[in-house]
């Protein structure tokens, strides 16, 4: 019986911040982690953007629109008009892969969208008429082997996009766990929720959903995680949330001549690697103005590892062309096959004043 708990209906539309590459690939998932997907629309990976500072103007001109007071000023600016990757959708998903793990999948439509705001818009109000069910460009091929489904979307017309809901029907839900996430503007939520339901087989699943407004995009990522955290879903053992807990047996130790700083490692096979190679004693130089890069002997282990994030400031990340970890100290653009290892806790104000080739002691903390 489909159990829906708390519809907190609001509509909008999304997006996020541009990367730093491609964008993230909806093709099928061949990885072997656990029983969890991750599948989501999002606007960046449907349009090709040709005039970029059009299709971002395009976007900010609705929201002044509708009365949107949000400031989207610079950077924000950027990231709320999404339609540069990886889109808001995008960005809720990857936190949600950080906190339970799983495979993350892009509905992506056969024929892409405008990247003009309101000839998207338009085209989404002519396929919501004719009920339309838009053919899709990427397939999962696994379906039968996850039991939970976080879907996202954006709120198109106070609903999901219509290439949401041709990913629903072209696969067997029944007895799925599906736990639905959105990011919207001035409406919230809206029927999207209901919708889904709707189209979903009576035995499976609806767990209670998350809206995130555009606006508040940006300082999203705890919420996000104490939602995940209230659902109450049991996950697999190598998943399991208590598992990501920050735990002393995952915390790093970097011995500076100010201090030292300590950094929580996440669940994935690249920061499993990176612990077994500890202690180290590295030298790290500053890159771009950005970061703080020391390169490795040898490429981690990237087996059951996340494929690309988006940095904030305190990240640790891999960044595996280059086989470099790397320590922002300023936050950055999405970028494919550079992946999370984990988040300095304490003493981040040391990382902007290493000096180029500043030598490092990394060592595992006690259990």
């Amino acid at each position: 019986m489909k159990k829906l708990v708390a519809m907190v209906c609001m509509a909008g539309m999304l997006f996020s911040l541009a990367a730093c590459g491609t964008k993230t690939e909806g093709a099928e998932n061949e990885t072997e982690q656990g029983n969890i997907l991750i599948a989501y629309f999002t606007w960046a990976d449907n349009t090709v953007v040709e005039d970029e500072e059009a299709a971002i103007q395009s976007a900010l001109s609705h929201y002044e629109s509708v009365g949107d007071t949000a400031d989207y000023s610079g950077v924000d600016a950027t990231s709320s008009a999404s339609v540069l990757p990886p889109g808001n959708t995008a960005q809720i998903a990857e936190w949600i892969q950080q906190r339970v793990g799983g495979d993350l999948f892009s509905i992506v439509a056969a024929e892409p969208y405008p990247s003009d705001y309101d000839a998207c818009m338009d085209r989404a109000s002519d396929e919501k008429a004719e009920n339309a069910r838009p053919e899709l460009a990427e397939h999962v091929d696994n379906m039968d082997d996850y039991d939970v489904v976080f879907l996202g979307f954006p709120n198109w017309w106070y609903t999901a996009p219509m290439a949401v809901f041709s990913f629903i029907e072209e696969y067997d839900f029944s007895g799925k766990t599906v736990i639905p996430f959105c990011a919207h503007g001035t409406g919230g939520i809206a029927a999207g929720v209901r919708d889904i339901t709707e189209a979903l087989p009576d035995s499976a699943e609806v767990l209670e959903p998350i809206g995130i407004y555009r606006g508040d995009m940006d300082t999203a990522q705890a919420e996000i995680d104490n939602w995940i955290d209230s659902l109450g879903i049991e996950l697999p053992a190598a998943q399991n949330t208590e598992e990501t807990e920050m735990e002393d047996s995952r915390k790093i130790r970097l011995v500076l001549d100010e201090g030292e700083m300590i950094v929580e490692l996440y669940e994935n096979s690249a920061s499993d690697d990176l612990l077994e190679r500890l202690p180290m004693t590295i030298g790290f130089e500053d890159y771009n103005g950005t970061e703080k890069i020391s390169y490795l002997d040898s490429e981690l282990d990237l087996s059951n590892a996340p494929g690309e994030c988006t940095p904030q400031a305190g990240d640790l990340t891999y960044y595996a062309p280059w086989g470099n970890l790397a320590f922002f100290y300023q936050d950055f653009r999405n970028s494919p096959q550079l992946i999370p290892l984990g988040r300095i806790e304490t003493g981040g104000e040391y990382l902007e004043n290493l000096d180029s080739y500043t030598e490092v002691t990394i060592e595992r903390c006690a259990d």
